[in-house]
């Protein structure tokens, strides 16, 4: 059986015979758990375990871990400022921020493979225009329209 497209959620702590059954889905690829997920760090490395042993090959593993406001594990995981600090401090020293990122990068991908997570749905290239309250300092700076489109115009 190969991995389907589709990434699904499941209910809760630990899976039910419902998550199984739907897990099992040939169009389902993967999973993406949430802080409904987590109660702490032995119990969500048992449920990627128990997620894992479901299939051939196995179905990926991901959370949306960002760091700030978004991070959906906390005790046991390391504090994660949001990306805008990031933004804040390379206008103060870039090499400094890039050191940053790279440590944070570094902190979320092997905190998450520690726990039986491949991967995180951490923003990239996400730009604050001011106009969406979701976003705020989850990215990692805020840019005027006028000013971005200037910094991604080709040169000459």
């Amino acid at each position: 059986m190969r991995l389907g497209p589709v990434f699904v959620d499941v209910a809760g702590l630990e899976l039910t015979p419902d998550d199984v059954e739907r897990l099992q889905h040939p169009q389902v690829g993967g999973v993406i758990l949430f802080a409904r997920n987590f109660a702490a760090p032995l119990q969500l490395i048992q449920l990627a375990h128990s997620i894992r042993e479901l299939r051939t090959p196995k179905l990926l593993i991901a959370a949306d871990h960002e760091g700030g406001r978004v991070q959906r594990f906390r005790h046991g995981f390391t504090t994660i400022p949001p990306m805008r600090a990031l933004g804040k401090l390379w206008d103060r020293d870039p090499a400094q921020a890039l050191a940053a990122a790279r440590g944070c990068g570094f902190v979320i991908g092997s905190e998450l493979q520690a726990h039986g997570v491949d991967f995180s749905f951490a923003p990239v290239l996400d730009v604050d225009y001011g106009e969406s309250s979701v976003i705020g300092d989850r990215t990692r700076s805020r840019c005027s329209r006028k000013r971005c489109r200037r910094a991604s115009a080709p040169p000459g």
